[in-house]
């Protein structure tokens, strides 16, 4: 499968983003769909696994056509919902840092929230996305930044429409991460998305990966862009499309340097 891969030394991570179209509103297909990637990710050398936004799901917060009722009941709790519990499992059997977006249940809330499970199958932590636009109809937003340790350096993540938002993004960097994650499901491309990421890594002297259905961006400190890959212009795929020629899917990785050990 398709890669960008950077040379691999003892200063870096190799990070994969799966790029991976949605089923709305089906996990088990999602789920179904995704597990092989994170497998071929991790036999692939990558210590990071990043899927795009709400992948569990489908991003069904889009579609405000979804009963109320059926869409509050795509959440699941963290860390005791079903599907969480076989990410921790799939992290664990492969040893890998796996970054996975889904819409979490608390109490009669909703969240679009990325969790960090690491290679010991363990919740590191989540985000909540901040800046949720039209999710504020059903989603509540998040509070707090965090960052969160691992053994190549302190990492953070953001989602999506957070990108547009300076302060925002300058706060998880001064909470200390030294690099950021970016799982998306919105804009993407050159004309709409990329000059987002650039700046924000170039005002924080960071790099981020940016993990889209159709899109696969890294940029810089300086703001460069240091790999990038389009796949196709539809975000979703029918629940009888997989397979077919507009899905087009992908792993993709990059050696993302990190203080040498």
């Amino acid at each position: 499968m398709s890669a960008q891969v950077a040379s691999t030394t003892n200063s870096t991570v190799r990070v994969a983003g799966l790029v991976l179209k949605w089923v709305r509103g089906d996990k088990e297909t999602n789920w179904q769909r995704l597990e092989p990637m994170v497998r071929e990710a991790a036999k692939g050398g990558a210590r990071v696994v990043v899927t795009t936004e709400c992948f569990l799901d489908g991003y069904a917060i889009q579609d405000k056509s979804i009963p109320l009722a059926e869409y509050r009941a795509l959440g699941e709790p963290i860390p005791t919902g079903k599907y969480f519990q076989r990410l921790a499992t799939l992290a664990g059997e492969l040893r890998i840092h796996l970054v996975a977006g889904m819409t979490e249940a608390e109490e009669d809330r909703r969240y679009n929230t990325s969790v960090l499970i690491g290679p010991d199958g363990r919740l590191l932590g989540k985000y909540r996305k901040h800046a949720l636009e039209h999710e504020l109809v059903r989603n509540t937003p998040g509070t707090n930044t965090p960052t969160f340790k691992t053994d190549f350096g302190r990492l953070g993540i953001m989602i999506c429409a957070d990108r547009k938002h300076p302060e925002l993004v300058g706060r998880i960097v001064a909470d200390g991460a030294e690099f950021l994650l970016c799982p998306s499901g919105g804009m993407f491309g050159p004309k709409t998305n990329d000059h987002f990421l650039q700046d924000r890594s170039r005002e924080n002297k960071v790099h981020i990966v940016f993990v889209h259905p159709c899109e696969f961006l890294v940029t810089g400190p300086d703001g460069a862009i240091l790999a990038q890959t389009l796949l196709g212009n539809s975000l979703l795929v029918s629940s009888a499309g997989p397979g077919s020629e507009s899905d087009s899917k992908g792993v993709f990785y990059f050696d993302l340097p990190v203080r040498a050990k």
